[in-house]
């Protein structure tokens, strides 16, 4: 609702850019289009793209042949929901300044915006962001912004490279390059082989449906039970058929949605539940010692222990700072941590049993499975 309120807020704004908009007259000697242009990037960046497009329209209302003014107008635009106005703003903006580094970068960044609807635009984002190289080889923004471009287009050793760069250059976009510097690295080492593994690998929480599909995609969960539990064992037990449900019905949440497929394979091997209403809550966000309750249901079958379901209970004292041993999942997060599948901060020894899971870090707990598992695919 408030996204739909603010398109209406903003829908006459838009229409009466296209039609040239209103002329401003500067109110005071600072009310200037290159204030109002820092204003509306300042915005642009936290996300409040409503007030960046007001800024930015104010800029270009003081000057109709202010390049960056359209060109943040467009970004924004394009952001907040309409890439084709977005476009059509960033267009103007290119016929103003044609070697603006500025206008190059949010160029570069609103064809990476289009990343879901045009599969050139890495190529042309690409391009933007070389202009603007050409004119400053060492241009922070547009080395950053190129690096996000490789990074959503899952070339992450080529986004690690830029972002180093930035790092190194220690400038105002130092922190934010560190921070993908250091999740591009992490997604490198997961090694994620598929493509639903690299598009979740870039996700900053994952649920549990996308947990089902790396289970299935990435860790190949019903090789791993074939290979540890080959049916002419006589004890075979997958974890749906130790606790007595053999025939696994999907919930209502779950029925028709994108990864119905994937949860229903994991359900049919036991190795994710259902919570005690009946539902798989497949767009909650997955927690950590969710995570560990996953895992160890799948070590408890490869190992045929079942002992490891309760090994770890009551022990005293407690391995974790934050999490009793007679809690629920501490038997798994146990067991996890004892693998060196899943660990505790160094620092404070907590496990964090809330906390919620990065694709990167859900792909290396899953390398840590294969690990322990002695195995790989």
């Amino acid at each position: 609702m408030k996204h739909f309120i603010t398109l209406i807020l903003i829908v006459p704004l838009i229409l009466s850019l296209n039609n040239c908009g209103p002329k401003y007259i500067p109110q005071s000697e600072v009310d200037m289009p290159e204030y109002h242009f820092k204003a509306g990037i300042r915005y642009l960046e936290k996300g409040e793209y409503a007030d960046a497009i007001e800024a930015f329209d104010r800029s270009v209302g003081l000057n109709k042949k202010f390049g960056p003014g359209w060109a943040g107008l467009g970004l924004a635009t394009g952001l907040n929901g309409d890439l084709k106005q977005g476009r059509k703003f960033m267009d103007k903006a290119l016929k103003f300044g044609k070697k603006n580094l500025d206008i190059h970068v949010l160029a570069g960044r609103l064809w990476t915006a289009h990343r879901e609807v045009n599969n050139k635009w890495l190529k042309k984002a690409i391009k933007e962001f070389e202009k603007a190289l050409d004119l400053k080889s060492n241009h922070e923004g547009a080395t950053y912004y190129l690096g996000e471009a490789y990074f959503y287009a899952y070339e992450f050793r080529k986004a690690e490279k830029e972002f180093r760069n930035v790092v190194d250059w220690k400038g105002d976009l130092a922190g934010k390059a560190d921070e993908m510097w250091e999740l591009s690295q992490k997604i490198l080492r997961a090694k994620p082989g598929t493509l639903a593994g690299k598009k979740i690998a870039i996700k900053l929480n994952i649920d549990r449906a996308d947990l089902a599909v790396l289970f299935i995609e990435e860790l190949k969960l019903p090789e791993v039970f074939e290979r540890f539990l080959p049916e002419d064992i006589p004890d075979f037990q997958t974890p749906s058929q130790m606790t007595g449900k053999t025939s696994i019905a999907l919930p209502p949440d779950v029925k028709g949605i994108w990864a119905e497929r994937w949860i229903g394979e994991v359900m049919e091997l036991g190795v994710l539940e259902l919570d005690p209403d009946g539902k798989f809550y497949p767009g909650e966000p997955l927690t950590r010692a969710g995570y560990a309750k996953a895992v160890a249901r799948i070590l408890v079958a490869a190992t045929r222990d079942p002992e490891l379901e309760t090994r770890y209970f009551g022990e005293d004292p407690s391995r974790f700072a934050d999490v009793s041993s007679s809690h629920y999942a501490y038997p798994a997060m146990a067991l996890c941590a004892e693998r060196g599948i899943m660990k505790a901060d160094l620092i404070t020894g907590k496990f964090n049993p809330n906390g919620t899971v990065t694709g990167a870090d859900a792909l290396l707990i899953i390398r840590g499975i294969q690990n322990s598992l002695r195995m790989t695919f």
